[in-house]
């Protein structure tokens, strides 16, 4: 395996931030909002941001986007206390701002295109219903507190809000422009629960700048490891394996098992099984993921010519692939399928991953390095 070259997919890898459950919110970058849960197909644009593999810092919704909910439910969470529902039918466009000169961190959450059906942001038991055009800002505050105001628009609240001087009345059913509310919330700044896991959600490109989810995302398991303990286990990794192992931590939660020269995730995404190793033996790569493919017998030639470290288990029908990226692992995997389907003679796929790999290292993305194009 060319390593300069899986070294250089491996960068298409983003690390966001902290993953998953009640994190302490870091008073110098602004908020954020993750999926918490989805049951259907959600929409997520981010104009005039393109990003090389869709859905890449999910479970987090990038500051700028425009969500929207094609069919079902989802929830949001934001670490300002704050929870947005939305059905089908509903977007809302959703902005950060980190503190500077004075001001707090916030996050506004605006009601576009369409009436809403059920958008509403929850803080601390209360409920803001957003109508079309309507803006809502959630805002730190005091230590146990935030404060939520209408930035635009009416929003109808529910009665018996805490408020105090200069914001609108407990007995208010309604929120105009300009108007806010101080409501307590606990005082550990942080997300209400744990993040959305991306077992068993599809992620597709629709264009450079917008992408689809579709499936059921529900939150982490609160039995796995938590993912602090996850990153603590890899902190003392070489550089190249910790890089990769964070990358499944952040894309896939908290690993199935951990010991002291691997790390594992069964039936994570599109694969059957995903191992990091830390110290890979000789003529190993970092990253080796499984899927269940009947391998027929007559093939195997075939895809050892490939030259892709793939392996065939017949006695488990199983088919692997090792390598320093999840992407370079999905383009060997198409090519392997192709293969074994006669699509491709292993001469062609051959010279087509090194193409691709070349393309990739220049900015240019492929359907083949971004999931698997065929169902194992």
């Amino acid at each position: 395996m060319n390593h300069s070259i899986t070294a250089a997919l491996a960068l298409l890898v983003t690390l966001a931030g902290a993953r998953a459950g009640a994190e302490t919110v870091k008073t110098d970058v602004e908020p954020r909002l993750q999926i918490s849960r989805f049951s259907g197909k959600i929409e997520v644009e981010t104009p005039n941001r393109k990003e090389s593999v869709p859905g890449q810092k999910l479970p987090y919704i990038r500051s700028g986007s425009i969500v929207r909910v094609v069919s079902g439910t989802a929830e949001f969470q934001s670490d300002l206390h704050a929870i947005v529902r939305a059905g089908k039918g509903d977007a809302f466009h959703y902005t950060a701002a980190k503190p500077e000169s004075g001001r707090r961190g916030s996050m506004s959450i605006t009601a576009i295109e369409t009436e809403p059906k059920a958008l509403e942001v929850a803080v601390g038991g209360e409920k803001f219903q957003l109508k079309k055009g309507g803006r809502l800002t959630v805002a730190a505050a005091d230590p146990g507190e935030v404060n939520v105001q209408s930035e635009r628009g009416d929003v109808k609240i529910a009665a018996g809000s805490t408020a105090k001087d200069g914001t609108v009345r407990a007995s208010a059913h309604t929120m105009s422009a300009g108007e806010s509310l101080i409501i307590p919330v606990r005082e550990a700044a942080g997300f209400e629960g744990a993040a959305m896991s991306l077992a068993g959600v599809s992620v597709v490109r629709k264009n450079d700048t917008t992408f689809t989810a579709s499936g059921e995302g529900r939150p982490e398991s609160a039995s796995q490891a938590s993912v602090d303990e996850a990153r603590s286990a890899v902190a003392q990794w070489p550089s190249g394996s910790k890089m990769v192992a964070e990358a499944m931590i952040e894309k896939y939660g908290p690993p199935s098992k951990v010991d002291a020269v691997k790390m594992s995730w069964n039936d994570n995404g599109a694969w059957k099984k995903t191992t990091v190793y830390r110290i890979p033996s000789a003529g190993q790569d970092v990253l080796e993921q499984t899927i269940g493919y009947d391998v027929p017998s007559n093939k195997r030639a075939d895809l050892s010519k490939l030259d892709l470290a793939l392996k065939v288990n017949p006695a488990d029908k199983e088919m692997s692939v090792t390598s320093e990226s999840e992407e370079t692992n999905f383009l060997a995997m198409n090519l392997a399928d192709e293969v074994i389907q006669e699509k491709r003679s292993p001469e062609d796929a051959r010279e087509f991953y090194l193409t691709t790999v070349k393309l990739s290292q220049s900015g240019k993305s492929s359907p083949y390095t971004r999931s698997l194009l065929f169902r194992p």
